[in-house]
């Protein structure tokens, strides 16, 4: 069960104190405070949550507490507002966790869209756009999407203005009405369950021009971490809490983009360039082309 409660919390280490005086009441539960957050929330998982008991203690603090009832979740399926605290608890903690260097994917979307002549992209899931700014340096215009205020202020404080970044989930796309030459997922795609995933080529693939490009990197099934952790679904599995990987192969790959003029797809290795020594992932480049 989780449930979300609006404070007026201002400090972190106001926060810390609450925190943990929350936990003394509630050993076991997994507890997140998102100071970037308008609402300034407080996010409560356990299998029973005592409502009373969390607000009680954060007034006796000095603050106030409201629960947020229309963010109550007593499933498994993580809503977007949940899959945001995660990533923006990660980028919180781990900063530009994976560096400055572009992916090899990345690498060969640049080489790919200069080739074709693009100069206007999307990148759903930009993250602090570490895959951004090799197309910029080559004169192609980049628009972003990312569900982590964090990271967006990363990309801003690298890289300054240089590139338009909305702040969302990739779910709720689209968050304008432009049509691009060409759109770079790298990743991203395989950290969304079968709906989300359909719904996410079925929005890129709209939001495309006549003869433009849908440039995917996902990771195959040929990847050593296939089957690491908890299998949660057909190719699925969930190695580390809220980060849920699915894992493609040629089936799933012409399942899911086939009907969007797919052109090509093929396996690639792609370092593992943040732990040099460590072994290489397995991903697979798609291409699929926008009809005229």
């Amino acid at each position: 069960m989780i449930e979300i409660f609006k404070t007026n919390i201002q400090e972190p280490a106001q926060a810390a104190t609450v925190l943990e005086a929350i936990k003394e009441k509630l050993p076991g539960a997994r507890i997140h405070f998102d100071h970037n957050d308008s609402d300034k929330i407080i996010r409560v998982e356990a299998p029973v949550i005592n409502t009373e008991t969390v607000v009680s203690i954060v007034y006796a603090l000095g603050f106030t507490c409201k629960l947020m009832e229309d963010k109550i979740c007593i499933r498994n399926k993580p809503s977007s507002h949940e899959t945001g605290s995660f990533w923006e608890s990660s980028f919180i903690d781990k900063q530009a966790m994976w560096g400055f260097e572009p992916a090899d994917s990345t690498l060969l979307a640049k080489d790919f869209f200069i080739k074709e002549g693009i100069k206007d992209i999307l990148i759903p899931g930009i993250g602090y756009g570490r895959n951004a700014k090799v197309f910029i340096d080559n004169g192609i215009k980049v628009t972003g999407i990312e569900i982590s205020k964090t990271a967006i202020d990363l990309a801003k404080a690298h890289y300054g203005n240089s590139m338009k970044i909305y702040h969302g989930s990739v779910t709720d796309m689209p968050f304008d009405h432009h049509h691009y030459e060409g759109i770079f997922s790298y990743g991203l795609i395989y950290l969304l369950d079968e709906d989300e995933r359909k719904k996410l080529i079925r929005d890129c693939y709209d939001q495309l021009q006549p003869n433009g490009y849908l440039f995917f990197s996902v990771i195959s099934k040929n990847s050593p971490n296939y089957g690491i952790g908890t299998q949660i679904g057909k190719d699925r599995f969930e190695a580390t809490q809220g980060a849920k990987i699915f894992f493609y192969d040629n089936e799933s790959v012409q399942e899911e983009f086939g009907e969007y003029g797919l052109t090509d797809f093929f396996e690639i290795e792609e370092p593992n360039k943040t732990m040099p020594g460590k072994s290489s992932f397995r991903f697979i480049i798609i291409k699929c082309r926008k009809g005229s």
